[in-house]
């Protein structure tokens, strides 16, 4: 009998621990580890996050230096006093952890759609840094947990082309009908034709970008002339443009208070260009002046849209200028916390025409530069008489009109002209297009603090002087200096 019990008290503890070691297992299972976070839950906040700094860029930076908007109020980023390197950096390396985990359990649970998807944003986050910033930690980036890697070298900018082109061709490949559902997709509900569609956009996007140092003429052909295996854009259905629907998905500018949003008003370069040619999308980008509307509504007037010269002197930009100018329009800011309108652009289909029109001008692809041409003026009107409710049908001849009708000794000209029209509060894209084209011809702000130069790139962020200093001291020594006249390498002649 003794031995028995000794046998059961020895069995006891034996359950008791294997118990325990079960118990050990399943309590130390780290809830925020990537492989137990759902894709689609991954992807939404990558969707989010990105399209939300995109429009933010385009508020705080992008419309300002592309001279689409102008500050009434403390200057600053119109007179190029540009201390610091704004957000984009630290926005587009935090969005791009959640790209990376994405991309990991994808291909951990051989998910190819969601990769696709990943290497796509992956390509819109890192092309949106280097283009801002030039060089930049890209294959060493984020690898600092999987791989120990916390000092990253910086990439030439070359190098990151050719890693965004790779990664846009190997999403071509792997979305599929076959390459499993795709839920929760807030920007495209699913459809991972209008995904492949968008990699292959953007491809054309960056080809063209990069053409001043390698010749696109090649590829671009190869994607017109082979639809099947290259689908890209074919209508305004199919652009990447994300929809803010309700709360707690309002559109990014719905946070800002109404002084602050106040103090973005229309450039009078965006006016004038509108005006002078009877463009029915001004009355989208931006509202009647408040002097218009009250003379209007009492019957002594017409409404008008008047914008203000960027850099204007600070006698001009005193509290009587407020009721002279426009401000952005309705679709951008109701109040707030509420609901706005307008959309988060990534690409459109009108920026696609205007890309093809150029490769066509340029002889890089067999093609009519104006049939494209034209087709992007039409598809970016179409655009926003959709997402404003308004019939925006132009005046009859305004396709005639000298400055817009199609002229091919102008050609170059007119394209980039409404390329950068049509690129209003799409990020930072207006301005990387007028740094790479020159066109239209804007002039620096009237007062500045940088000599009389528009800037053509941000500086590094102060903390990379410090974290990453080995690195960032040997990009400076290879790019230039950092300052905001160093030119990046797509943009050198």
């Amino acid at each position: 009998m003794k031995i028995n019990y000794i046998h059961l008290i020895i069995m006891t503890i034996l359950v008791a621990l294997t118990a325990c070691d079960e118990d050990f297992e399943s309590i130390n299972v780290n809830p925020n580890n990537p492989e137990n976070v759902s894709p689609d839950l991954l992807m939404v906040t990558a969707i989010r996050g990105t399209v939300n700094d995109i429009v933010i860029d385009g508020f705080n930076v992008g419309n300002i230096v592309a001279q689409y908007a102008t500050e009434i109020r403390e200057p600053n980023v119109d007179r190029y006093i540009w201390l610091g390197s704004f957000g984009t950096w630290n926005d587009g390396y935090n969005n791009l952890r959640n790209v990376v985990n994405l991309q990991k359990i994808a291909e951990d649970r051989g998910h190819e759609n969601y990769q696709g998807i990943a290497l796509v944003l992956k390509s819109i986050l890192f092309q949106r840094i280097t283009d801002a910033y030039g060089m930049l930690p890209y294959e060493e980036a984020l690898q600092g947990k999987t791989e120990g890697i916390y000092f990253p070298d910086y990439d030439s900018q070359e190098e990151v082309y050719q890693g965004i082109i790779a990664d846009l061709e190997q999403a071509n490949q792997l979305l599929s009908s076959n390459g499993g559902n795709i839920d929760k997709d807030i920007l495209y509900n699913g459809d991972h034709m209008k995904w492949r569609k968008l990699a292959n956009s953007l491809k054309m996007r960056v080809l063209v970008r990069q053409s001043n140092q390698v010749d696109p003429s090649a590829r671009l052909r190869e994607m017109v002339n082979n639809p099947q295996q290259y689908p890209i854009f074919e209508s305004n259905a199919d652009q990447a443009t994300l929809d803010y629907i309700e709360s707690p998905n309002y559109y990014p500018l719905a946070n800002y208070r109404s002084g602050h949003f106040l103090d973005r008003r229309l450039s009078k370069r965006l006016a004038d260009q509108l005006n002078n040619t009877g463009d029915p999308r001004i009355k989208v980008f931006a509202r009647p002046t408040q002097e218009s509307q009250e003379a209007f509504q009492a019957g002594n007037g017409e409404l008008q849209w008047a914008g203000v010269l960027n850099g204007e002197t600070d006698d001009n930009l005193g509290s009587n200028i407020d009721d002279k100018v426009s401000a952005f329009g309705e679709i951008y800011y109701v109040d707030q916390q509420e609901q706005a309108d307008a959309e988060g652009i990534i690409m459109t289909y009108s920026e696609l025409q205007f890309i093809l029109a150029e490769a066509a001008a340029r002889g890089w692809i067999n093609g009519d530069a104006e049939s494209y041409y034209l087709e992007g003026i039409e598809a970016s009107i179409a655009y926003y008489s959709g997402v404003s409710g308004r019939n925006l049908e132009p005046e009859a001849g305004f396709y005639q009109q000298e400055g817009i009708a199609f002229e091919e000794e102008n050609a170059l000209v007119l394209i980039g002209t409404q390329k950068w029209i049509s690129l209003f509060s799409t990020g930072l894209q207006g301005w990387f297009e007028w740094r790479r084209t020159g066109f239209p011809n804007l002039q620096p702000a009237l007062v500045n603090n940088n000599d009389d130069q528009i800037p053509v790139r941000f500086r590094y962020p102060t903390d990379q002087q410090v974290t990453n200093e080995d690195n960032y001291q040997e990009a400076i020594s290879t790019q230039g200096a950092d300052n905001i006249n160093t030119l990046v390498w797509w943009d050198k002649q």
